[in-house]
């Protein structure tokens, strides 16, 4: 049994997995979150596209996101903050990524609706998204405060 991607200490199948082969649906925006890291982790463009809507759905290409998937090693999800309100949550990550062995780095708040019971990311706003270009004695983009080589630097 394998750990699931998303990076809770949990079993795939207990976890993501369950909202990927869609036996459950995801309560909250952050499950939901976590589950869609996963599945682009799997190059699984039909679970990210049932799990839009709005400005993100409009110009999304399952063709070429499951061509940059395919290449795409995901490596680590943080989650910096989370929060629902009603039928809107947002959630707050950071997202380490290695692309044709380039280091990268994903910074976004992503914003959620939730419709007849079922949650869909609409939208997110960017903070980072760079080939990761950084000393190990710079302080570290995920915000812990510390020095690059004593906090995410294992990561790739």
């Amino acid at each position: 049994m394998k750990t699931c991607p998303c990076g809770l200490p949990n079993l795939y199948s207990e976890c993501c997995g369950r909202f990927i082969e869609a036996t459950q649906i995801p309560s909250t925006p952050e499950e939901l979150m976590r589950s869609r890291y996963t599945a682009y982790s799997q190059a699984n463009m039909d679970y990210i596209n049932r799990t839009m809507q709005g400005p993100a759905a409009l110009g999304f290409d399952v063709n070429e996101a499951f061509k940059l998937a395919k290449i795409t090693l995901w490596r680590k999800l943080i989650i910096k903050q989370s929060s629902m309100e009603k039928n809107k949550g947002t959630v707050e990550f950071i997202a380490y990524y290695t692309i044709t062995n380039q280091n990268h780095i994903l910074h976004e708040k992503s914003e959620f609706i939730l419709q007849n019971g079922i949650w869909y990311y609409v939208d997110g706003q960017t903070f980072l998204n760079e080939p990761l270009r950084i000393s190990r004695n710079d302080k570290c983009p995920c915000g812990s405060h510390k020095k690059f080589k004593k906090c995410c630097d294992a990561i790739f």
